[in-house]
């Protein structure tokens, strides 16, 4: 279970939150929601350790997150932005291929390799070729889960992943997320998007002004 203790963070004299703890599951989807300004997204980035200013404790199995080296954090935590952060100087072919020889030094035809499967998996591998400005933004988004997903990792955390797609992109994203929660992920997913999370999650944690002020044990999932 990755275990949240007391966590806050202030900036500029702000608190952006304040003393949240929880427990986030394997195998599950997990909604951090609230308004926008409620901290959901700095919670999200502090549990993917790209917030790094904060007190308190993100820990896995008894370890400290931030005491991880970046392999091993890359192992245990995909991150996929609002923006999806593709470079736009790569091909999605490449965008995906980069971490795993950068991280891990793998051969350009072993990471190929390993991210082919990945795009098949994902329906992507007739756009590999294209760079970001030539995909749809469901597209980037796909080729984003797919770059995370090349490193296996054991949670998958996404931010505001439906504020770009239409309905039918939606759909195939809860399709993804659903599969990749059979095959236990854990899926942590901050979103104010009702709808797209009634879909998903198992569990949610809402937030208000930085304080975590409910847990629910579903939102009531339909097909």
């Amino acid at each position: 279970m990755l275990l949240v203790k007391n966590l806050s963070v202030i900036k500029k004299q702000k608190v952006i939150l304040q003393g949240v703890s929880c427990g986030i599951s394997r195998s599950k989807i997990t909604l951090l929601s609230g308004q926008s300004g409620s901290g959901k997204t700095t919670l999200l980035r502090c549990l993917a350790q790209l917030e790094s200013s904060y007190l308190g404790e993100v820990s896995y199995q008894g370890r400290s997150l931030c005491h991880l080296l970046p392999q091993e954090r890359a192992q245990l935590l995909g991150f996929v932005a609002q923006s999806y952060a593709l470079f736009p100087h790569m091909s999605a072919l490449n965008n995906c291929m980069h971490p795993l020889r950068a991280l891990y030094g793998y051969s350009k035809m072993d990471a190929k390799k390993k991210v082919e499967e990945i795009l098949i998996r994902l329906q992507m591998e007739r756009y590999a070729a294209l760079y970001p400005h030539q995909l749809s933004g469901g597209q980037q988004q796909r080729i984003a889960i797919a770059r995370a997903l090349v490193l296996d990792p054991l949670f998958l955390l996404l931010d505001e992943p439906t504020s770009a797609l239409d309905p039918e992109n939606t759909d195939r994203l809860v399709a993804i997320l659903q599969k990749l929660q059979q095959e236990g992920k854990g899926i942590i997913v901050a979103s104010h998007d009702r709808a797209f999370a009634k879909k998903i999650a198992d569990r949610a944690f809402f937030l208000e002004g930085g304080v975590l002020t409910e847990k629910t044990g579903g939102l009531d999932k339909t097909s």
